[in-house]
């Protein structure tokens, strides 16, 4: 029997399935901790950022057919090249942050961006120039926000200001857009990539409309003015 061409791969921790046709995947040490996703649409599998390449992570995506990559930060690249030698799939970007990848054949969009009836993309820059969010309304309603929000002790989500923040301004500008784009009712569920540690239960923040809702991004604005905090 020939050897698999992954086995020279590290095996990796498999990822986890959250619910039904959703899995989170243990953060990727290649690209500052950010945590992927995968979801499977009806049109299809998609995954949300790159996971580490290990022999775990791959078994499951070769596994899912012809898919989708979506960036929704240039610090969530990875091994993103080599990931598309492996499975083929198309690579979904906001056009700010495509000159990043200038050998790769990638598709870009500018503000809003439907990929199918049950998922959208929507620019909203802060955390670097090109960040963005995926909202699925499939059998689930969750928007991926990469590192729009983080995860907080107290359970709850909020934007933070670190070193690495491209502009606190617009990022708090881009939530308000959000909050337009979506509307009072959605979503039902917000999916961070980052500080998943700080979550002691599930992974996903419930009640994400009210979550959007209660951001006071008046008071947020004063941070502006002080010091930067965190990695």
């Amino acid at each position: 029997m020939h050897p698999s061409p992954h086995d020279s791969l590290p095996t990796g921790r498999p990822p986890q399935e959250v619910v039904e046709g959703l899995w989170v995947f243990a953060p990727n040490r290649d690209s500052r901790g950010t945590v992927s996703w995968l979801l499977r649409a009806r049109a299809g599998p998609l995954l949300v950022d790159v996971p580490d390449i290990t022999q775990a992570n791959l078994a499951l995506l070769s596994r899912q057919g012809t898919g989708r990559i979506v960036l929704t930060h240039r610090i969530a690249h990875g091994a993103l090249r080599r990931l598309v030698e492996h499975l083929g799939w198309e690579v979904w970007i906001q056009e700010q942050e495509a000159y990043l990848l200038p050998t790769m054949a990638v598709q870009t969009f500018c503000q809003e961006q439907k990929l199918a009836d049950d998922l959208a993309l929507y620019w909203t820059p802060g955390p670097t120039p090109g960040s963005c969010c995926l909202h699925w309304r499939g059998q689930q309603s969750v928007l991926f926000c990469g590192r729009l929000l983080q995860p907080q002790p107290d359970g709850h989500v909020a934007p933070v200001r670190t070193a690495h923040t491209f502009h606190w301004g617009r990022l708090l500008t881009s939530l308000a857009r959000l909050r337009q784009w979506l509307g009072p009712d959605e979503p039902g569920q917000i999916a961070c990539s980052t500080g998943l540690v700080r979550r002691s239960g599930t992974v996903l923040v419930d009640h994400g409309a009210r979550a959007l809702a209660d951001l006071n991004l008046e008071a947020l604005h004063a941070v502006d003015r002080g010091p930067k905090l965190g990695p």
